[in-house]
């Protein structure tokens, strides 16, 4: 299968009776016991798959990316900040083109038709139809935790 060089981060409010520290914490406490990549785990309705950056260098250092397969999803993982991540599917929704990250603009790019995204899955320019398909993260000390619809 030949690939050509060519996701929105859906972020869901903590319901407004749960403090947003609370949440984090019990989601903190929840994944520390974890040491395999990548692993599923079910955190209160939720499915989170924990990624180790002891196995993903390029996301040790802020500016780095990677494209890694999670329950049969590509997907392009970006760090953009010590404790803030991304997640896209890893494909242009125009003709499913590889998207990659430029660090030094900070957008995501489909070098196919010039497609141009920003951290937030938005089409800033070029063909694409619809945002990028997006997945909520957490940065969680030394891994990232990617939340994939069951």
């Amino acid at each position: 299968m030949s690939h050509h060089p060519c996701s929105r981060v859906a972020t869901s409010p903590a319901p407004a009776d749960v403090p947003r520290r609370g949440f984090f914490t019990a989601a903190t406490g929840a994944f520390l016991a974890l040491i395999v990549w990548p692993r599923s785990v079910a955190a209160g309705g939720k499915s989170w798959v924990a990624v180790p950056l002891a196995k993903a260098p390029k996301l040790q250092t802020v500016g780095g990316s990677m494209v890694t397969r999670i329950r049969g999803k590509e997907l392009l993982l970006v760090r953009d900040g010590h404790d803030s991540a991304h997640a896209f599917e890893a494909k242009c929704p125009h003709e499913q083109c590889d998207i990659n990250y430029s660090p030094e603009r900070q957008k995501i790019e489909c070098p196919c038709h010039d497609g141009l995204f920003d951290l937030t899955g938005k089409v800033l320019s070029g063909p694409p139809p619809r945002p990028l398909e997006t997945y909520q993260t957490i940065v969680d000390g030394e891994r990232i935790l990617v939340r994939i619809p069951a």
